[in-house]
């Protein structure tokens, strides 16, 4: 595959989730990805929870928003991300394009209540489980894969890591 990789994540609200993955792709791609994210419902504003957790790893944020794939819609991606929890029964966005997909689903932390440590680990667990994908997607020689390699690599690393970094 050609890099940089681009790769859009897609949630409903894009608010925390696909927030929090598009700084971590670009940050841990290091030129390598080249990543943006959306919603299918766009809540319109990005969770100052999720912001917090990335200063908190000093992971550079950028020009972030809470918007609809809309804006996306006449661009071309290497790859489409969703990253809702489907066994929450959330219904996840369906990206219709001509472009290869993978799910990583992560539970949603904006919904956690509680004092102000239990929601930061909320969010904490949530960055762990992206970051940990993340990083797995990253020691994948991207480029010498074939789409359909990537594809069942993404498959693999999900199954693998559903278990122990459920997010």
């Amino acid at each position: 595959m050609k890099l940089p990789l681009r790769v859009l994540f897609l949630c409903t609200g894009n608010s925390c989730r696909s927030i929090i993955a598009e700084a971590l792709a670009n940050h841990l791609g290091a030129g390598r990805l080249e990543a943006l994210s959306a919603g299918s419902q766009p809540t319109g504003e990005v969770n100052p929870n999720a912001l917090k957790v990335l200063a908190r790893h000093q992971i550079p944020v950028g020009e972030v928003a809470s918007q609809s794939w809309d804006a996306f819609a006449d661009q071309s991606f290497d790859l489409v991300v969703t990253v809702c929890d489907n066994a929450a029964g959330e219904s996840c966005p369906v990206w219709l394009g001509k472009t290869l997909k993978a799910h990583r689903g992560v539970a949603d932390p904006a919904p956690v209540q509680g004092d102000e440590d239990t929601v930061a680990r909320a969010f904490e667990r949530t960055l762990r489980a992206l970051q940990v994908r993340l990083e797995a997607l990253l020691a994948l020689p991207l480029e010498t894969m074939k789409p359909a390699e990537l594809v069942a690599a993404l498959g693999d690393i999900q199954q693998r890591l559903s278990h122990a970094y459920p997010g």
